[in-house]
């Protein structure tokens, strides 16, 4: 009775369809489109906290080696008096980044330590990490 309705293919996607998952692909790309340059970001503070992180170690190496007294002479107090100020203690080139490193010194007189106080700087004067540290010796 009711064969001369035949039925036609029906295996596509109609126009409503199409265009409901354009609208929620285009939603789901609004909300994840600025979560890109925030991960950028985040990338790049990694980055530089992690070559600072290195840098440190190294400062505090070469801090040993170096004659502290000749930075700061007969500048060092003790460390219940403060500190002494920020002085200069090298340049650092790594990943095409500049980096500055910064010293300070106290003097424990109860252990005859001298506590270093160590910075690190990027090129636009921001501070990326710090640390301590206890240097051996007589350094006056």
């Amino acid at each position: 009775m009711y064969t001369r309705f035949k039925k036609i293919n029906s295996s596509g996607f109609t126009l409503v369809e199409i265009i409901a998952s354009i609208a929620i692909l285009g939603m789901v790309i609004a909300v994840l489109l600025p979560i890109f340059p925030q991960i950028m970001s985040w990338t790049q503070k990694t980055d530089e906290e992690l070559v600072a992180s290195n840098l440190l170690s190294e400062v505090a190496n070469e801090t040993e080696k170096v004659e502290v007294a000749s930075l700061f002479g007969e500048n060092i107090i003790g460390c219940e008096n403060g500190s002494s100020e920020d002085v200069f203690l090298k340049d650092y080139q790594l990943n095409s980044e500049n980096y500055e490193a910064r010293i300070n010194i106290c003097e424990e007189y109860d252990v005859s330590l001298y506590r270093t106080h160590i910075k690190i700087y990027a090129n636009d004067d921001r501070l990326v990490s710090e640390s301590y540290t206890y240097i051996l010796g007589d350094l006056k």
